[in-house]
């Protein structure tokens, strides 16, 4: 699967007081964007890029630090149990079907979970879904305790999943940063928001059929 990135130089400027000196800061963000499912987000460029660990992921980053063991990854499944609804009744679907059982399900990969809580009404990108916080142990390589948010959102048959942990006793100093990097997860526009888009209304007030002299005319 291709994949491509684009470097974006952020600059924030801080102003203390109304005469006061103008500081600048800059702190540097990797933008990414897969080019078959269009999900994007922004993470620090201190973050390294790791390996896949599932069939379903599609980008995986860590943040910097040995014992720390944070990190996000992105996953894309398809769902096509509800391919055609209309756009108002998205939250709905969302709500049946990515709720607490999909958690649950969702955590079966590891051992010794621990749901802590499960949001409803929650958003992702466009799509509407559910998020929650969960404990658990690492089925996969040494055994960790670690902590994490996840939040999930149904958009055009596709479910986007965000996933970000860390060892346990440290996830209260990367929750901040789980947060800022969900917020900036998005997908390119695909279902418009009206229920026909911008077609023509092609049901008229009335119907006209016309006989067989100019004259004979049926409405209906």
């Amino acid at each position: 699967m291709t994949k491509y990135s684009k470097y974006l130089l952020i600059a924030s400027t801080l102003i203390f007081g109304g005469f006061s000196s103008v500081t600048s800061a800059q702190a540097e963000v990797f933008y990414w964007e897969d080019a078959e499912t269009h999900m994007s987000l922004t993470y620090p460029d201190r973050w390294h890029v790791r390996h896949n660990q599932r069939q379903d992921d599609i980008y995986t980053v860590a943040a910097p630090g040995v014992n720390n063991h944070a990190q996000c990854r992105l996953r894309v499944r398809a769902d096509h149990r509800f391919a055609v609804y209309p756009e108002y009744l998205a939250d709905e679907v969302a709500r049946i079907n990515y709720n607490r059982e999909f958690w649950d399900d969702y955590l079966g990969e590891y051992e010794n979970v621990n749901v802590h809580a499960v949001y409803e009404d929650a958003g992702l990108g466009r799509g509407f879904g559910s998020y929650a916080e969960a404990s658990y142990t690492t089925a996969q390589g040494p055994k960790m305790d670690k902590r994490a948010l996840m939040l999930v959102a149904l958009y055009n048959n596709k479910a986007y999943i965000v996933e970000c942990s860390a060892q346990a006793q440290n996830y209260p100093k990367w929750h901040r940063s789980f947060l800022s990097l969900v917020k900036s997860v998005d997908f390119r526009k695909e279902i418009h928001q009206a229920k026909n888009g911008f077609y023509r209304n092609f049901y008229d007030g009335e119907l006209r059929i016309r006989g067989e002299r100019d004259i004979d005319v049926s409405v209906y």
